[in-house]
């Protein structure tokens, strides 16, 4: 699962940026970089549990909860941009694109979980 949150950390990093980009890299529209942060934030998790395995179970469960910050965050930022008079593009495709992101990282995680308590019985 460290190996699917690096992959996921990587493609929000890369998100962040790219919009970040978009946007000029303007400090004003700095917040087209938040992908970025959850992403690093990913990253940082799932190495922490390559380090360490004793503690791999909990780090993850923490990676999966701030994947779900990603989901709300980004969910409730893309619908309030939907109903918007003036419908940014740019900004509606990031934010809908971190929260099916963090989506597809917690279906995995959680996949993952079952099968590892499945596993144990």
């Amino acid at each position: 699962m460290s190996c699917i949150g690096l992959l996921i950390g990587t493609l929000l990093l890369a998100q962040g940026l790219v919009f970040w980009g978009m946007a000029g890299f303007e400090g004003a529209r700095a917040t087209a970089a938040i992908p970025s942060a959850f992403g690093i934030l990913l990253i940082v998790c799932s190495l922490m549990a390559k380090a360490m395995p004793n503690a791999r179970k909990h780090i993850m469960h923490l990676a999966v909860l701030l994947a779900l910050l990603g989901v709300v965050g980004g969910a409730m930022m893309f619908f309030k941009g939907l109903g918007a008079e003036e419908r940014d593009m740019k900004k509606l495709l990031d934010q809908g694109l971190m929260a099916i992101l963090c989506v597809v990282f917690i279906v995995l995680a959680v996949n993952s979980f079952i099968q590892a308590r499945r596993s144990e019985s």
